[in-house]
């Protein structure tokens, strides 16, 4: 059975006919998916084999960025620019032509190196958002290994004149991150923590009220790891077993469940309907009733 329902409200979201569909294999480590809106194509990392993939349903699987330092998390800017997280150099990069020509925009805090930047959202303001663990740094096959600078795991925001700010600092292993559809709200979670926080943005970007929003449990292999929002206010995080569905009060519906273990997804196609999720050596898509937000 491909699903761990929950609550009747899971099927509303995910009919229990959607089946889950391979659209590429024999990867090494798969993370960082993200959707262009109108040109129809998907970017995903392979950390382990420091490459990054373009897919297409027209053209298929190509080679979008190698070597890649290790890549882990994408997003775009409100310039159509794809932004990564690099384990390897513990920098956070924009990519111009296809790629080819990379520039790296946040790379230390209070002359300290950055850990590894793990994940990256951007918002209306063009404000990136990234989530900072040391897993790049403490695991061989994610990145390299070496001695940590600051003594936090923590979380940022890049502002568009490129002033860097602490959100916090007070996470075991911050990963995955997702703002609200009005972004009001900041949703993170803590990977060894195994649960998901979430605190109020104002309107220039300092946060307040701090708070646990909602444990990640179930069966199966997996943590905490990437989070998105749906136009109507659910939240969905990778943790045991596959993709968590949570409703607005956070409660957790389901879990959409993976043959692998899941490490981060996204919301693609015409409608933006159907759920693109990279779980270890494979990408697999499959169709929902939900519409995610359009990530440029």
């Amino acid at each position: 059975m491909p699903f761990d329902i929950r609550s009747g409200g899971f099927t509303a979201a995910v009919p229990e006919t959607s089946k889950l569909e391979e659209i590429a294999s024999g990867l090494g480590f798969t993370e960082g998916p993200i959707w262009h809106p109108t040109e129809h194509w998907l970017i995903f990392s392979d950390i382990q084999e420091s490459h990054q993939y373009k897919w297409s349903e027209q053209q298929g699987l190509s080679v979008f960025r190698t070597p890649s330092n290790q890549a882990n998390g994408n997003c775009f800017d409100r310039d159509g620019h794809v932004i990564s997280c690099e384990h390897a150099t513990s920098h956070l990069v924009r990519h111009d032509h296809g790629g080819k020509r990379v520039m790296s925009i946040a790379t230390e805090y209070q002359g300290r190196a950055l850990n590894s930047p793990n994940d990256v959202i951007c918002d209306s303001k063009g404000r990136l958002w990234f989530t900072d663990p040391s897993f790049g740094r403490i695991r061989a096959d994610l990145g390299v290994l070496r001695d940590q600078d600051m003594a936090f795991q923590g979380v940022f925001r890049l502002d568009p004149d490129g002033t860097l700010h602490l959100v916090c600092d007070d996470f075991q292993q911050p990963n995955g991150l997702c703002l609200s559809a009005d972004e009001t709200q900041l949703f993170v979670n803590d990977s060894w923590g195994g649960h998901i926080r979430v605190m109020d943005v104002a309107d220039d970007g300092s946060t307040t009220n701090d708070r646990v929003w909602a444990d990640v449990t179930g069966d199966g292999d997996g943590v905490p790891d990437g989070m998105k929002t749906t136009t109507d206010g659910h939240i969905l995080c990778n943790g045991p077993g596959g993709v968590h569905l949570f409703n607005a009060e956070a409660d957790c519906l389901g879990v959409i469940l993976t043959p692998q273990k899941s490490t981060n997804f996204c919301f693609g196609g015409d409608a933006l309907s159907t759920l693109y999720i990279t779980a270890s050596t494979s990408v697999y898509r499959i169709e929902t009733g939900l519409t995610g937000l359009a990530m440029i």
